[in-house]
Formats: C-alpha cells, structure tokens, sequence
C-alpha cells in the first residue's frame, strides 16, 4: 500500500498536490508544536497568536487535501481509493498534534511559569526530545519508505508512553512525590504527560502507515493499548 501511495504521489495530478500539501502540513505541524511546548518547558515570549494563526492554517490544508483527494477520486473513476483513505487518514492525525500543541499552550498559561521546578521536569524534557526526534524520523521514513526506521519512531512511542503512565500514576496516587505539590500542580503534570503521550502516539500512527496496510494503520501488535 505504502508503495502505491508513492507512485501516485510521482504523478502530476491532484493527488501528487495533495500529497505536497500533507508534506507542508507536517512541517507547519512540528512548527506549531515547537512553539508551543518551547515555553511550557523553558519559559519565553509569548506566541499565542502565532500558535493559533499556525493551528488555522493546518486545518486549511486538512480541508485542501480532502477537497483534492476526493477531486481525483472523482476524475479517476474510484480508482486509487485505499490510498485515497491512507491519506486522508494520516491528516487527522498531523491535525490532531496541532491541538495537542496548542493545549501546551494552554497549559502554560494557566500555570502561570515554566514546569521548570516540578519534579518531572527532566523526563518533561526528555519526552520532548524523543518527540522532536520522532517527528524527524516520522517524516524521514514516510517519503523514503524506510521501514526500519519507521518500526524506530513506534518503538519510541512505546517508550513515551510508559514514561507518560508512570508520571501519571505518581500524581495521582497519594505518595511522597504527590504530597509536594499543590493539587492544581499534580493536575499540570498529568495533563502535560497525557498530551506528550498523544503527540507521540500520533507520530507512531503515521510510521506504522509504513509497515501495515490500511486496516492495520495506528495499531502494533502486542502494543494496541499504548
């Protein structure tokens, strides 16, 4: 499927401009998410405006590329429908990270500061760096058909994901770690690990479209629930 997917992308029509605009849908994407996460974690200006005027131009490409993909259905008589829905698939998914990115946003300033003195704060750190490189090799293994570095980005959500679940049960369990925090601060910390794990999740969605065929996109055996 991934191959065919490709090959249409190759040709001069509606779907190679479709294909186009999920490649710059994608970097705006890991624009926005970088702007966004960047203050949460470290502190700095304040891009609200630019976070929000990014987020409405990724979910113009969303309606772009689902006006051409369906455009080209129409004109090639139904042909090429599974990677018409491979393809339409993987843009909710880029969509979806940009909410994400702006919930950080959010986050950051309902807080008030930087995360910098929770306690969580280096795997806060560390999650974002796995998540940048993710998206790098997301990207990477996607227009290369790298199947090996793909099954790298889903073993890496794999990894967020524990490290995710594990910053949340420490919060929200009463414990030593918990009991140093105000409750609006263990809320903070659960709801900026649940949106690390989606980001991450979302990534692995788009590198398993890779290895699996339609049906199977999103999903890893043995690992369904992460």
């Amino acid at each position: 499927m991934f191959k065919k997917l490709m090959k249409l992308w190759r040709k001069d029509d509606l779907f190679k401009q479709a294909m186009q605009d999920f490649q710059a849908m994608f970097s705006l994407c890991k624009k926005l998410y970088g702007y966004a996460v960047s203050p949460f974690l470290k502190g700095g200006e304040d891009l609200g405006q630019t976070i929000y005027d990014l987020d409405k131009e990724i979910n113009k490409f969303e309606i772009g590329i689902r006006k051409k993909v369906l455009e080209h259905l129409a004109i090639s008589q139904g042909r090429d429908v599974t990677a018409a829905l491979v393809l339409t698939t993987l843009v909710i998914d880029v969509e979806r990270i940009g909410d994400y990115a702006k919930n950080f946003h959010e986050l950051k300033y309902l807080y008030g500061d930087e995360i910098a003195r929770h306690e969580s704060y280096s795997e806060f750190v560390e999650l974002n760096e796995n998540i940048m490189k993710m998206f790098e090799d997301t990207y990477k293994s996607f227009y290369e058909g790298d199947v090996e570095l793909a099954k790298e980005v889903i073993q890496m959500h794999g990894k967020n994901s524990q490290e995710c679940e594990s910053i949340i049960s420490t919060m929200l369990k009463k414990n030593e770690t918990s009991s140093k925090y105000e409750s609006h601060e263990q809320v903070i910390a659960v709801l900026a690990a649940r949106y690390f794990k989606r980001t991450s999740a979302h990534l692995k969605n788009i590198a398993t479209s890779v290895i699996n065929p339609y049906d199977r996109i999103g999903y890893v055996a043995g690992i369904e629930n992460i």
